[in-house]
């Protein structure tokens, strides 16, 4: 029999941002805590001497609420605050039948709309959609700011849920009036989602569509280093409280007793470490008949994973370019949208540039969103040949140095397909990549797929699938709600948020 020789208050499973913040929050509290990566938990990948990110899109949602209150609550706002800054001087938007180049803000949106589309009132348009943006961003905030309305399942909290829901803009809601039902500029407001969230469009609710172009039509903002500094706060912030991060280690063996978990068994060491909490802060589908047995997951839950389905992915290289195969033009994001009639956004192609190097080379960042299911070999020169088509990277292909993509299995080669030999025998890849999820039940206020709470009593969930719709500000929200029911925060005054904290 295996014996305990470590016991923790909470276990994170997994690596997503929402599990680090409710390890973080949890150690803040006073706990003892231990996070267990599953995938590699800074978000990047090391290729020869240069690091490289698993994700490049940018975090316009550091601006929020949600994300405000977490920070502060770990003394880390100051300094997020400090180095949110503009994602680049420009978005480049490559429509279908035309192109916009909009400053920082869309501060010179009339006068690219004008060049493109005279006639077209989108100054009127854009104001009324900014308008039901700030009026679903009221009501959301108050959801996400009250503490226990998204971790409880309880009826009435349910009910709190469903009125506020009530007062959310509906599909109905035409937020581009007067301009034509056709119009290309409807096609571009929401283009970005698909990079940012993690929720198909065609299921994204309209208060979420809303909040996320408002969020995106203030910036785009981000962190000069992205979602991996991010993590880089998160877990120094853990270890600052006392918190550990063992990487090395394997789970085999989630272990319950009387429907509790009790702690995890480990893979090829023979040890066992108790805890009184776990938190899966991963794709619980993943661990299923691995570390947790079908049999151990409440019929509920077990009905909702069945029902997720993940029609789409995001696919990621890495292109450096020679000084001589970039425009002048290309300076900051640009957006490749195409007309996918399931709406779903694949075929879209996001880029981004990256810094200048000393050699005066420049790093870019390319996303595709393809089928979950398409063939990745020949991907790399599909996106380049259509990027070059549509005069996004033209000509730049005799001066690309590297290709590169952490998910196609393909070795790192230079803009003419040799081998970059010099990176060494590893440079091919098969990391996963991220997913767009579709769920078979209507989405929980049009952002939600899985609740908090499992139906186990001290198993929960902080990860990237339980608010999906609302991307980064989701996992925020997923990892605090989380937080509050294995570390409950010190109560102040009675109020509604105090009442539905105590359900």
């Amino acid at each position: 029999m295996t014996l305990t020789t470590n016991h923790y208050d909470l276990i994170v499973l997994g690596s997503d941002v929402a599990g680090l913040l409710a390890a973080a929050h949890t150690a803040q509290r006073g706990r003892r805590v231990l996070v267990i990566p599953i995938r590699p938990i800074t978000a990047r990948y090391k290729l020869g001497q240069d690091t490289f990110s698993l994700d490049c899109a940018p975090l316009v949602h550091l601006t929020s609420p949600t994300v405000r209150r977490s920070c502060e609550d770990l003394a880390l706002w100051t300094q997020l605050r400090r180095e949110v800054r503009p994602a680049g001087r420009f978005v480049h938007w490559i429509l279908p039948n035309g192109r916009l180049d909009l400053a920082t803000g869309a501060s010179n949106l009339v006068t690219e709309s004008i060049r493109e589309w005279p006639g077209a009132d989108v100054e009127a348009a854009w104001s009324g959609c900014a308008t039901h943006a700030a009026s679903a961003d009221e009501v959301l905030d108050g959801v996400l700011g009250t503490d226990g309305a998204l971790s409880s399942e309880r009826f009435w909290v349910r009910r709190f849920l469903e009125r506020s829901g009530s007062g959310l803009p509906g599909a109905a809601v035409d937020e581009f009036d007067p301009l034509p039902k056709t119009h290309a500029l409807r096609v571009y407001a929401h283009a970005a989602a698909p990079w940012l969230l993690g929720l198909t469009p065609d299921q994204l609710g309209k208060a979420a569509s809303l909040r996320l172009w408002g969020m995106w039509s203030r910036g785009p903002s981000d962190r000069s280093d992205g979602i991996s500094g991010l993590r880089d706060l998160l877990i120094a912030r853990i270890a600052l409280k006392s918190g550990e991060i063992k990487p090395g280690l394997r789970v085999a063996e989630v272990l319950l007793k009387r429907g509790k978990v009790i702690g995890v068994n480990l893979l090829g060491r023979g040890e066992r470490y108790g805890c009184d909490h776990l938190i899966v802060a991963d794709d619980p589908r993943t661990l299923l008949g691995g570390p947790l047995v079908p049999e151990q997951i409440p019929r509920p839950l077990a009905r909702t994973l069945a029902g997720i389905e993940t029609p789409a992915a995001k696919y990621l290289m890495h292109v450096r370019v020679g000084p001589r195969g970039l425009g002048p033009g290309l300076d900051g994001i640009a957006i490749c949208v195409t007309d996918d009639p399931a709406g779903r956004g694949i075929g879209n192609t996001y880029v981004r540039t990256g810094r200048v190097r000393e050699d005066g080379s420049r790093d870019l960042s390319i996303t595709r969103i393809i089928n979950a299911d398409a063939p990745l070999s020949e991907l790399r020169e599909q996106v380049l040949a259509e990027l070059d088509d549509r005069g996004v990277l033209p000509f730049a292909r005799p001066h690309i140095r590297l290709i590169h993509s952490p998910h196609d299995g393909r070795a790192a080669t230079d803009g003419e397909g040799r081998a970059r030999a010099d990176l060494g025998p590893d440079s091919a890849m098969r990391l996963p990549m991220s997913a767009l999820y579709r769920s078979q039940g209507t989405p929980t206020l049009g952002v939600g797929v899985l609740p908090t709470a499992t139906g186990v009593r001290n198993l929960f969930l902080a990860c990237h699938l339980n608010f999906p719709g609302l991307g980064l500000e989701g996992e925020f929200a997923a990892g605090h709600a989380a937080a509050n029911l294995v570390a409950p925060p010190s109560r102040g005054s009675l109020g509604r948020a105090s009442f539905l904290r105590r359900s």
